[in-house]
């Protein structure tokens, strides 16, 4: 029963799935290639990624980067496109 064991757990260690999550928050061409834009006036995208609490204070990410100002109507996962403000499993307009 033992080398069965073993066996398996070998296949299981050379099995790679692809879960299609890819990098945790976004990959660096991802970051770069976002145009940010004022939502006021339209056009442009601002996603909240979320935000981080420790003992020196709150930091919010905002479409991948670090700052201290939550975006304005905007809770973590939500990001605004051309004005409207959608949610994380909402797909983008084409």
């Amino acid at each position: 029963m033992k080398p069965l064991r073993i066996v398996l757990l070998l296949l299981a260690m050379t099995a790679h799935a692809d879960d299609g999550w890819g990098t945790l928050f976004t990959s660096p061409a991802e970051r770069g290639g976002e145009a940010r834009r004022d939502p006021v006036t339209g056009g442009g995208s601002e996603r909240f990624d979320g935000e981080l609490r420790g003992r020196h204070g709150v930091t919010r990410w905002v479409d991948g980067q670090p700052q201290r100002l939550t975006p304005d109507g905007l809770k973590p996962g939500q990001r605004r496109v051309d004005g409207k403000v959608r949610e994380a499993y909402e797909a983008d307009p084409s």
